[in-house]
């Protein structure tokens, strides 16, 4: 559990990453931001709840959050 806790923590920092980025742009992508700003609370969300110790529900999380955003890292976010 600790390396799913450690792998989350790291996307999290990633995606809080790209919307800065995003933000900081001339002319940021709303849309893109938006969808970024979800995935870092889904993250969190699954972040708090292993942090609990409620394993079994962030790991079901954890598996519907790639089915319904993919990777996000490998799309380009």
């Amino acid at each position: 559990m600790k390396q799913l806790l450690k792998a989350l923590k790291a996307r999290h920092s990633i995606v809080a990453a790209k919307i800065d980025e995003e933000q900081r742009r001339p002319r940021p992508d709303g849309i893109r931001v938006r969808a970024l700003k979800k995935i870092k609370l889904h993250l969190k969300e699954q972040i708090t709840l292993l942090e609990r110790g409620d394993s079994s529900q962030a790991a079901s999380r954890s598996r519907r959050a790639v089915s319904s955003f993919g990777n996000p890292l490998a799309a380009g976010y």
